[in-house]
């Protein structure tokens, strides 16, 4: 039992819950629940995708397409690049998709309509597209509005229909490149599965025809303009050559070989011979100053002369000197100073040396005349290089320009030869063309239909209509704000369900000698008539649901009311306490619709069918009140057709308005509430019939009396949540024990099905 301040229920969308409430989780049993609930709904989606693909398949057109091969021979050149830093080989792709584009052309298509004759085609001339059709469709009711009868609309010129023709063409025409190779599939989709043969071929033959006329034409181009092209530069080479020959011969230069001129060649000698000039003149000069040297007496570089060390003369007065030298230091070791023999020696040594100074100053003259000779050779070559230089420096502007005139000259020869290669090339090619590509693989006729497929319509349009189904299951759900799903009352506004009460069916046979009760009495003693219908096995399981909020050692009042009339309150009442009563609990029955008082009216005039006994009350000034109603007679007295039958205290509305306090107009409802106080000590469990709460102010104060509130939907398919949270929020701020709710005349399969939460919350 849970208490529930109506003010606060709101009604939102679940997204907007969830940040406030504990999270939700969607299980495998909700998925299953939702598919079973909307079972019938996806079925009828799902047979009505079958049904249509089925009827597309049967009255769709088969269409087939017949497929044909070629390879292409590209120009290497143009085609394949290498890759430079892994030297790979590269497809142009950009070229293999022109050559697509070039098949799907109007050129080609328009080649092979005039060669098989498609222009009257009824396969191409009737087809119309959706959006053709569309147009169609408002011309004629534009033409109907307008009141223009079908005369009227001109008739397609021949272009108009060409173009036509080549539109509907091109769209069963499919060209694509298969995988990386050079090979491109031509297919061509037709009713009739020869034709499409025929058509794909006549495309690959217009493809290559169209390639060699191409090639013939361009090389047709070519060869005119090289041929004019090659004799314009023919011309200029000539030209050029014969003005470079005239500029050398006017300036006398005299091309020795083909990097340098007779000036240039012997300038480069001269100045070689200067070198060698001055290079024997610093010898010659270094040699004469040696000498000089020597001859002063500097013996330490005597070694460094050539002619020095290869003079046999002076080698041999050396040699005599040492010897001289060495009998002289005899000789001074032997005799005194002074002595005859050694002044002769000394006398030797001086000869000698003197000897070797002739010798020497002979070999500088020598030297001193080689050294006039190579410089007088150095003047003269300096000479001849300074003239050299200055002939040399007239020619070089004239050098630049024959240079400028020659490599023109080159130039146009160049080109010249380069024309004339092409040329040689083209009219080759012109004579005989080549083809770019060739058929690998002829079409033929196909054996089998492409579109449509059985194996594809079929699986997609049932997925298509399954899909359908979910989806307007989904939305259907999502729009759905009925009542009748007890998970949904859980889940938007709070509210635990006690059961679902089915619709009650009457005992087609009742007992032998037991007279038929008036139809409005049979459905408020059901559970005595019928006791293990499912009627009153739903209310059992009801019973059993409040059996768990009841008091061990009290009593409990409980209140039954709907939203509005007719929702079966008073037939849930009346038989909860019929269960009570003959389950041996003491029970009260109250009547407190001072609305429409219906349990008051009928049990004025059937008390006894319906098992019900009223009781007196007394007033506060002492006085019984006694009611008018039939006085339920004791077990023993009951009619032979009710035998056992143990009656039902029950308090009227009358009773209640005779001991309120006259002075008062709704003296009434404080009457009930002392009333239902006093009584607490007598029975175990009062229930309180009051009447719809949506319209009466009655029932909103009554339940605040109460120990609990049973909520009776009787038409729960009708009853939105945004209606049930509008009347709960008429209580305003009072706060409420509201057992659940009970979902009368229910004929879901789960019925049996009671949430017994409700108590646990309490």
């Amino acid at each position: 039992m849970g208490l529930h301040e109506f003010a606060n229920i709101s009604v939102g969308p679940q997204s907007e819950r969830r940040g406030t409430n504990a999270k939700e989780y969607i299980s495998f049993l909700d998925v299953f629940s939702f598919l079973r609930r909307n079972a019938l709904i996806i079925g009828a989606f799902t047979l009505a995708g079958v049904v249509l693909g089925s009827t597309y398949l049967m009255n769709a057109q088969p269409i087939y397409q017949a497929t044909t091969r070629l390879v292409m021979d590209p120009e290497q050149g143009r085609v394949i690049s290498q890759d430079v830093s892994s030297g790979t080989v590269i497809i142009e792709a950009a070229e293999i998709a022109s050559q697509v584009e070039i098949v799907k052309s109007e050129a080609i298509a328009l080649d092979v309509i005039r060669r098989l004759d498609l222009i009257n085609d009824p396969e191409l001339v009737n087809t119309s597209s959706f959006r053709s059709m569309i147009m169609g469709l408002l011309a004629s009711t534009v033409d109907m509005v307008s009141g223009a009868t079908p005369d009227d609309a001109t008739e397609l010129s021949e272009e108009e229909q060409l173009r036509r023709v080549m539109g509907s063409f091109l769209s069963r025409v499919t060209v694509h490149r298969v995988g990386q190779s050079y090979v491109l599939q031509i297919g061509y989709s037709s009713n009739n599965p020869q034709k499409a043969a025929t058509t794909a071929n006549a495309l690959a033959e217009a493809y290559i025809r169209n390639g060699i006329n191409e090639r013939a034409e361009a090389a047709k181009r070519a060869a005119a303009w090289l041929e004019g092209r090659l004799t314009e530069v023919a011309v200029k080479a000539r030209e050029a050559a014969i003005a470079a020959e005239e500029f050398r011969n006017r300036h006398g230069i005299t091309a020795v070989g083909s990097t340098s001129t007779l000036d240039q060649q012997q300038l480069s000698e001269i100045s070689n011979q200067l070198l060698a000039a001055k290079a024997t003149t610093a010898a010659e000069s270094a040699r004469l100053t040696i000498l000089t040297r020597m001859i002063l007496g500097d013996t330490a570089i005597e070694g460094n002369l050539e002619e020095i060390a290869d003079n046999a003369q002076l080698q041999k007065l050396r040699e005599d000197i040492r010897t001289a030298r060495t009998r002289l230091e005899g000789l001074r070791g032997r005799y005194s100073h002074g002595n005859p023999a050694i002044a002769s020696a000394q006398a030797e040594i001086d000869r000698l040396e003197a000897e070797v100074g002739a010798e020497l100053r002979r070999i500088a003259s020598v030297s001193r005349a080689d050294l006039e000779v190579a410089r007088t050779r150095e003047r003269l070559v300096e000479e001849q290089f300074a003239v050299a230089s200055r002939t040399g420096e007239d020619k070089n502007l004239s050098r630049v320009e024959l240079g400028e005139m020659e490599s023109k000259s080159n130039t146009y020869r160049r080109l010249y030869e380069s024309i004339l290669q092409q040329l040689s090339g083209t009219l080759q090619t012109l004579s005989f063309p080549s083809a770019q590509a060739r058929v690998v693989t002829a079409a033929t006729a196909p054996f089998g239909k492409t579109w449509p497929k059985t194996s594809i319509i079929l699986p997609f349009s049932a997925m298509l209509g399954l899909a359908s189904g979910l989806l307007v299951a989904v939305v259907r759900s999502g729009l759905d704000r009925r009542t009748s799903s007890s998970t949904r009352l859980e889940r938007e506004l709070g509210i635990a369900s006690l059961g679902r009460i089915p619709v009650y069916r009457p005992a087609p046979h009742p007992g032998k000698g037991t007279r038929p009760l008036p139809e409005p009495v049979q459905p408020l003693r059901s559970v005595l008539d019928s006791p293990y219908s499912r009627f009153s096995e739903a209310l059992r399981s009801v019973k059993n649901s409040l059996d768990a909020v009841l008091p061990p050692n009290g009593s409990m009042v409980v209140g039954i009311t709907s939203v509005g009339s007719g929702e079966g309150k008073t037939t849930i009442a009346t038989n909860l306490a019929q269960l009570y009563q003959n389950e041996g609990q003491s029970v009260l029955l109250i009547d407190a619709d001072f609305v429409s008082a219906r349990l008051s009216r009928l049990a004025a005039n059937s008390a006894s069918e319906l098992g019900l006994q009223p009781v007196d009350l007394v007033k506060p000034d002492g006085v019984t009140a006694r009611n008018e109603l039939q006085i339920v007679r004791p077990c023993d007295e009951m009619p032979s057709d009710h035998p056992g039958t143990i009656p039902v205290p029950l308090l009227t509305t009358d009773q209640t308005r005779q001991i309120a306090a006259s002075h008062q107009r709704y003296g009434h409802l404080p009457a009930l509430k002392e009333t239902i106080d006093k009584q607490r000590k007598r029975y175990k469990v009062i229930i309180v019939d009051m009447s719809g709460f949506e319209n009466s102010a009655d029932t909103r104060t009554i339940c605040t009396y109460l120990d609990g509130v049973i909520l009776v939907l009787g038409n729960s398919n009708k009853m939105t949540i945004e209606r049930l949270a509008d009347a709960l929020a008429s209580f305003g701020r009072s706060r409420l024990a509201l057992l659940g709710v009970i979902a009368n005349r229910s004929d879901a399969e789960d019925w049996f099905k009671v949430t017994v939460r409700a108590g646990a919350r309490g």
